[in-house]
């Protein structure tokens, strides 16, 4: 498994990533950083956390809040 250097992504990268146009991944993106928030992260607007992005989108083990374990993917 290739080792992955968490850091702040942009819409841009969020958007190739995902193959998901600039919008979509803006709307991504303010999801993402509600779940850093409730994490207790700091957030910039217009950034996401890599790291955040692969676990929900890629790996699947964050739970938010009210989440059940049988919670669906997107």
């Amino acid at each position: 498994m290739v080792e992955m250097k968490h850091y702040l992504m942009n819409v841009d990268e969020v958007a190739d990533r995902l193959n998901v146009k600039r919008s979509g991944a803006y709307k991504i993106i303010r999801e993402l950083n509600q779940v850093m928030e409730g994490r207790g992260c700091k957030v910039i607007p217009g950034k996401v956390s890599s790291e955040i992005l692969e676990e929900v989108y890629f790996v699947g083990n964050v739970k938010e809040e009210g989440d059940s374990d049988d919670r669906k993917r997107r």
